[in-house]
């Protein structure tokens, strides 16, 4: 399936508004912490979950930003062509746009959490730090903490 956006794209208003469907998902800058946000409020259609997802994109160019938080709490299943289309379209387009950082607020429905939990498990961890959250202040105190990236190569040597 194509993924499309159903025309929510817009300049942000003047509280960082990108993209929103009431009631499904609503995508913001957040200043403080230089981040794009995600709220996901429910299940969203193939076309609002990639216009949701391209507009975030897009705020995270514009701010040269390198930090997503995701709050899933609300999510509901994923579609699995949205879930191919994330993994294999819109995560390398993130990778390759500076995405360094995503902070997750887990899913409080046991599928959506699986569904998430898969998608994120395909990303190498070498390209992206991910942590996972149960609330949005903790997501967003780490997110402003300051980014300090560790080689991956690094082994503990036997004295």
């Amino acid at each position: 399936m194509a993924h499309t956006s159903s025309g929510q794209f817009k300049s942000p208003d003047s509280d960082g508004v990108y993209f929103n469907v009431p009631r499904v998902v609503v995508v913001t800058w957040h200043p403080p912490s230089r981040s794009v946000c995600a709220e996901w409020q429910s299940w969203a259609s193939s076309e609002e979950f990639a216009g949701a997802l391209d507009a975030g994109l897009r705020c995270l160019m514009e701010h040269g930003a390198a930090q997503w938080l995701a709050d899933c709490s609300g999510m509901r299943a994923i579609k699995q062509s949205d879930q191919e289309w994330i993994s294999n379209d819109w995560f390398p387009r993130a990778l390759a746009a500076g995405l360094k950082r995503m902070a997750v607020v887990d899913p409080t429905s046991v599928l959506p959490r699986m569904n998430v939990n898969d998608i994120m498990g395909k990303v190498p961890a070498s390209e992206l730090e991910v942590a996972n959250f149960q609330t949005v202040a903790e997501a967003k105190e780490w997110l402003e903490r300051p980014f300090i990236k560790t080689p991956t190569n690094l082994h503990a040597k036997s004295a």
